[in-house]
């Protein structure tokens, strides 16, 4: 769905002016919403009205039911009270509609889906540019490790862990810079070119987005990604 635009209303949401969306995170149609906003569009807030004179005065605030009225006439006190009423709700009072603001909630949950967002994919790059380059390849990686034995040492009486070297990563040789690439016309006659390796361009290419995603990220969700 393309949203054009978003409506508040009272117990959730109007997308184009015909389609209803309930307030509930787990509507994909709620979520599209979310989206839209972080891309950096604006709901239109709630109508807020304002009763006019007629809906006050027949209102809980107005005029009293009959009944109670019929009891003011044997009181004398019918004509106050209808006073008072027109008095508070004047006929000037033609009421009013006016736009809301926006929900902070729903500010805020659009906010907290960008951020989730922006920590996965600068997790997801992060994690690619600690791959090695192709083209340097890798250079093996030997640790000294205790093997889980220990022997008496007769210098110090104590045990003393007996160590060998582990290999933790392994070498990985760099890949061709070029490779010869053989193309056919449409008469079927080969031509063969000298290019750069495949695997080099598409690992330049990734290590590029990977970086532009971790450049564009904000302070906040790197610092969520060190803690």
């Amino acid at each position: 769905m393309i949203i054009t635009t978003v409506k508040i209303q009272e117990y959730g949401y109007l997308i184009n002016g015909n389609a209803s969306v309930p307030n509930e995170p787990n509507n994909r149609h709620y979520q599209l919403i979310l989206d839209w906003i972080n891309e950096g569009n604006t709901p239109t807030g709630p109508d807020v009205i304002e009763p006019d004179y007629v809906a006050l005065r027949t209102g809980p605030d107005g005029y009293a039911s009959t009944g109670e009225q019929l009891g003011m006439i044997a009181e004398g006190t019918q004509t106050a009270h209808v006073s008072d009423v027109k008095t508070r709700f004047p006929k000037s009072n033609t009421g009013s509609t006016t736009i809301g603001d926006v929900p902070q909630v729903l500010l805020d949950a659009a906010a907290d889906k960008l951020f989730a967002q922006q920590l996965a994919d600068y997790t997801t790059a992060t994690a690619r540019l600690a791959q090695y380059i192709v083209a340097d390849g890798r250079e093996e990686v030997i640790e000294n490790q205790a093997t889980g034995e220990q022997v008496w040492n007769e210098e110090t009486d104590e045990m003393d862990d007996v160590m060998t070297d582990i290999v933790t990563v392994t070498a990985i040789d760099p890949v061709e810079a070029t490779v010869e690439q053989t193309t056919y016309d449409a008469e079927g006659v080969a031509t063969t070119a000298t290019v750069e390796n495949p695997l080099i361009t598409t690992d330049v290419a990734e290590r590029a987005t990977a970086q532009a995603v971790v450049d564009a990220t904000p302070s906040a969700v790197v610092d969520t990604y060190n803690a």
